[in-house]
Formats: C-alpha cells, structure tokens, sequence
C-alpha cells in the first residue's frame, strides 16, 4: 500500500479503491488459509493490480518506491548477516545476484540506500508492466517458474549449477535447491521449512553469521 500513498492528493477518490481492495485482501488471505491449493500470492496481486496499480503514472511508483527505500524502518529489515557474507563472496571475485520474484526496482533501490547495490552482479526478478508512462500490472514472470528461469540463468552466465550457493527462504526455492550444488536457507525462513530442506536436499542452515560466510567462502 505504500506505494500508492503519493497519488492520493491527486486521485481523491482512488482512496476508496485502496480500502476496499485492502479488505478483499484481507478476507483473502482468512479464506485461503483454509485451502491447501490455494495461491495467496497470485490472488493478492490480481487484486492489488487490478484496483491499485492498474493506471497509476510510473514515476508516481518510483517516487513512493524511492521514499519507502530511505526510510529507517524498511533499512532496518535488511538481513545483514546474509548480505554481509554476500558482500565478502563478491570482494573475493566471485559472482553474486539476486534471483526474486520481489519487484527488481524496488529491491535495486532498497540496496543501493544501505550501500550494497555494488556487490551484486545482477538482479532478475519482477517487473513492471507499463503503456505510455502508466503502470498496468506487477508481472509475475519469476514467481511459481524460478526452477527453469535459473537453468536459463545459469546457461547464459555460463555457470556451473554443481558450484553455485542458492540462498532461498520460501516454498517457491524449492526447485532451485535440486539443481544447485550448495543449496542454502537464509536465517529467516520458517522452521519447519529449514527442517524440512535440509532433510530433504541436504541445505545447509547457518547458525550464525559466522557459520554462513564460512560455507560460503568453501562453496
């Protein structure tokens, strides 16, 4: 929703399609914690394309994705003891990149306001859809395909999968950990996913900071 706080003194009455969508959401996600097929993720950003992104200038987005990225709370939400081993693996000469289905403007900017920007070679993740300066939808081109969408990546760079550390945190990494060789959970991830991948693919659960920038400096 923050990105769309900076229209409103322009498109007074847009106010109304945002607490109505943030209340379709709402029950959304109540319903679909009842339903083991359910998508959360595609049905939240069908809404939220549909009455919130749908015609909004681009330059709006950017400017609200800009001011978001500054602020002290979303700094604070960045994991450093991911990001400061990512950073040493770079400065050591190997290659580094962001694989997300986040929105790559917003995750580029958020990273280059705490400095780390530089030390990642790449960033593919989501996009923006737009017509003559307007936004349509946040595509969701990475989401649900990220297994073949990194063979692909991989293919392109020219990089061995049998070498490579996949740091994933959530149930759509988990075809990438079958075709990487040093597959990883990040601290955040949920317990019981952590438990499970590393039954399951033999990932590697840090225990620290410490204990993370060692496996991968050996990876």
């Amino acid at each position: 929703m923050d990105v769309f706080r900076a229209s409103i003194p322009f498109h007074p009455f847009r106010m109304a399609r945002i607490l109505k969508a943030r209340r379709e959401l709402e029950t959304l996600y109540q319903e679909g914690r009842q339903e083991a097929e359910f998508d959360f993720v595609k049905e939240m950003f069908r809404i939220y394309n549909g009455k919130i992104i749908n015609g909004v200038p681009v330059s709006i987005i950017h400017r609200s994705i800009e001011k978001h990225a500054n602020k002290q709370r979303t700094q604070a939400k960045l994991d450093h003891r991911v990001l400061r081993p990512i950073k040493e693996c770079h400065q050591a000469g190997k290659t580094t990149g962001i694989f997300s289905a986040g929105y790559k403007y917003g995750i580029e900017r958020i990273l280059a306001v705490a400095g780390y920007d530089k030390y990642f070679d790449f960033c593919e993740a989501e996009q923006l859809r737009e017509d003559d300066g307007r936004a349509i939808e946040f595509a969701l081109d990475v989401y649900k395909r990220k297994p073949g969408l990194l063979l692909g990546l991989l293919r392109d760079r020219s990089m061995d999968a049998s070498r490579v550390a996949y740091l994933g945190d959530s149930e759509d990494d988990e075809g990438c950990f079958e075709i990487v060789g040093y597959p990883v959970l990040a601290f955040l991830a949920p317990e019981e996913l952590k438990q499970c991948y590393a039954r399951k693919y033999k990932a590697f659960v840090p225990e620290d900071e410490k204990d993370l920038a060692n496996y991968l400096r050996y990876a």
